[in-house]
């Protein structure tokens, strides 16, 4: 008698294992009998509706276009004067596709990063240029009567190394006004003045510059 009421004990014990599992658990694959996700939903209709309304909102949450080119990114506006690379916008399209970014997600995204960055550009811009501007005080106190003459010799020293090329280089970096820059051109322009400054126009050389003329103990050789 006792060894019946232990076998049944032991069919009790091992039903007992699943007790605590909803019985619609039952009906799922054996890995997923155990599994403690479908243990907070009492029946297997609760677990449906529940379900299917978190499919409702998924379904209804913003989703990537199918391609880079249908991102609309609008720039600042003019008056801003804030001004987007074109390039830029390209990069943003191509990457904001490859993370998968929603479309208004990624347009807004895309209209608060370029008022940042062109906030900060224009700051830099601002700075650089009462830099330049307290630059230009400096040299003029620093060479006096001699400023204009200089500035010849600087702009002569310009052209003879870049020309137009070179000046437009200068300026887009923000360094065509800066004092070791305009020490710098300055004196390369006079020490090879083999021409004249007069009435404010440099003339051309009288002969050819060249390396002997830096170097005359070469003519040895």
């Amino acid at each position: 008698m006792s060894d019946l009421n232990t076998d049944e004990q032991v069919d009790v014990d091992d039903d007992a294992s699943t007790s605590d599992y909803p019985a619609w658990m039952s009906q799922l694959p054996d890995e997923y009998k155990k599994d403690e996700y479908g243990k907070g939903y009492k029946t297997m209709g609760e677990f449906y509706k529940t379900h299917k309304g978190l499919r409702a909102k998924i379904d209804k949450m913003p989703k990537a276009p199918e391609k880079a080119s249908e991102y609309e990114f609008a720039d600042p506006d003019e008056e801003s004067g804030i001004k987007v690379d074109p390039n830029a916008k390209k990069w943003f399209s191509k990457t904001a596709f490859k993370l998968k970014m929603p479309k208004e997600m990624a347009e807004e995204f895309y209209t608060e990063y370029s008022e940042f960055a062109g906030n900060l550009l224009k700051s830099r811009d601002e700075q650089m240029k009462k830099e330049l501007e307290k630059s230009d005080e400096l040299m003029h106190g620093e060479w006096g009567e001699d400023f204009d003459t200089n500035m010849k010799y600087v702009e002569k020293a310009i052209d003879d190394l870049g020309g137009d090329e070179l000046r437009e280089v200068l300026e887009k970096a923000g360094i065509d006004n800066h004092p070791a820059i305009l020490k710098a051109f300055k004196q390369v322009g006079f020490e090879h003045k083999d021409d004249t400054i007069k009435e404010g126009v440099v003339t051309g050389p009288s002969k050819e510059w060249t390396l002997l003329d830096e170097y005359p103990s070469m003519k040895d050789l």
